[in-house]
């Protein structure tokens, strides 16, 4: 099955390589996660904030938060594609689904790195 993305016929294998490569990335970093907060010797508030406060976590962090926005807008066209049929509904919905993305890194990326 072909699909086309702004004009060009591609047959989906970079968009469904893209996708099994950045959910490995999530299941990693979830991973790494995961390992910081059982290797923690407290549970208060400056111990979570000693897991997000290392360069390295706040960059890995970050990386893995754009991967997962570029997997959001992905699955959106998806789901677009598949489910929604006019054109003009289809359009407001990618729209949305990019708003949402976007609010969703930014806010992230805030969080990571201001707070």
């Amino acid at each position: 099955m072909d699909l086309t993305i702004l004009g060009k016929v591609r047959s989906g294998k970079r968009e469904w390589l893209f996708q099994r490569l950045s959910n490995l990335s999530i299941v990693l970093w979830g991973i790494v996660f995961i390992v910081q907060v059982l290797l923690m010797a407290d549970t208060g508030y400056a111990a979570w904030q000693g897991i997000f406060a290392p360069l390295w976590f706040k960059l890995y962090t970050s990386i893995t938060l754009l991967i997962i926005s570029l997997n959001s807008v992905l699955a959106g066209w998806q789901i677009g594609t598949d489910y929604v049929k006019k054109a003009c509904v289809n359009r407001i919905f990618m729209a949305l689904c990019i708003f949402a993305t976007a609010v969703y890194t930014f806010v992230g990326l805030y969080v990571i790195w201001l707070l």
